[in-house]
This record gives structure tokens, C-alpha cells and sequence, in this order.
């Protein structure tokens, strides 16, 4: 009986010990999110945690949640915040103690001329500047700043356009004053 005991506790933890693995340490899946970082705040009243949102566009379904368990790594997205990044992620099965179960494990800030590498675990190579892409950037901007001043000779509906941009995607809005840059 003695023997059993001791048995049944070895599996017992060596089942736990593998739960735990399973449930918190494994990632199930990881990537990239690419967006504006809108918050990231240290929360909690037992266990402080890093959390925070990127918004990948407008509408709700493009607001993405995450954690951040390294506080090196959450301080210095904590200077980001407002600016267009691009998170590399873990996703667990369970996330506790944090809110979510996506970690991030590094991050990049995005710019149309180069990034900024604010952790060296799982970088992704930087890619030489392709021509292309700027001609894609330079190119959007004539269509969009094409589109506004087609509207221009209708005032009202320019300012109804200008008014709804402004209340429902704050990117677009600021693109208005580099139309006339």
C-alpha cells in the first residue's frame, strides 16, 4: 500500500508538471500583428501584468488584445504606444495570470523607411527598402489625395466625408495634411 502511495504521488506530479507545460509554457501558434499600439498598461492587484490592444484598422473585429510577460520588452513598447508596430506573438492555450493568451515575444517598429528591432528574440530578417513598395506608397497617396479633391468642388459633402473619417478611422484623417505636403 505504501508502494502505491508513493506511485500515485510521482504521477501525480509528473502529470501536473506536464499540465502545466501544456497549458501555460507551449505555444500553440505564433505570428505577427501589424497596427497602431492604442494602449499598453501594467495592471493587477495581486499580479501585476503588461497589457495592452494594437488596432489593425476600424471596426472592432481589428482590435487585437495581447500580454507581455518580459518587462524589459513591455517598457520599451511602453514608449511606442500611438506609433504603427509590428508585435511577433506566442499564443497559449490558457493565459492566466495574464488577460489574454497572446504573449509577445518581440517586436519591430514599423516605418516606411526602416525598422527599429526592440528585441532580438524571433526576428524576422530586415528586407533591403524595395523600390517597388515606395511607388505603392507614393501611388496611394496621389489616388487618396486624387479622391479628397474630387471632392472639393462639393464643400458640404467634402466636410460631411472629412467629419466622418475623423470620427471613425483616425490613419485616414491624418493623411488629410499630407495631401498637401
Amino acid at each position: 500500500m505504501k508502494k502505491f502511495k508513493i506511485t500515485f504521488f510521482l504521477v501525480l506530479i509528473i502529470v501536473l508538471v506536464v499540465a502545466k507545460y501544456i497549458l501555460f509554457d507551449y505555444p500553440v501558434s505564433t505570428g505577427k500583428r501589424v497596427g497602431n499600439l492604442t494602449k499598453l498598461s501594467h495592471k493587477g492587484k495581486i499580479i501585476k501584468t503588461w497589457e495592452g490592444t494594437i488596432d489593425e484598422g476600424s471596426g472592432d473585429k481589428l482590435t487585437t488584445y495581447f500580454s507581455v510577460k518580459d518587462n524589459e520588452l513591455a517598457k520599451e513598447l511602453y514608449e511606442f504606444k500611438g506609433r504603427k508596430v509590428i508585435l511577433f506573438y506566442e499564443e497559449y492555450i490558457v493565459g492566466w495570470p495574464r488577460d489574454t493568451k497572446y504573449n509577445i515575444v518581440s517586436w519591430q517598429q514599423s516605418t516606411e523607411e526602416a525598422y527599429h528591432t526592440g528585441s532580438t528574440q524571433h526576428q524576422e530578417p530586415e528586407e533591403e527598402a524595395q523600390p517597388t513598395s515606395e511607388l505603392y506608397g507614393i501611388l496611394g497617396k496621389t489616388l487618396f489625395c486624387s479622391f479628397l479633391g474630387t471632392l472639393i468642388n462639393d464643400k458640404e459633402l467634402y466636410q460631411q466625408v472629412k467629419e466622418y473619417i475623423k470620427n471613425n478611422n483616425q490613419y485616414l484623417y491624418r493623411q488629410y495634411d499630407k495631401c498637401n505636403d
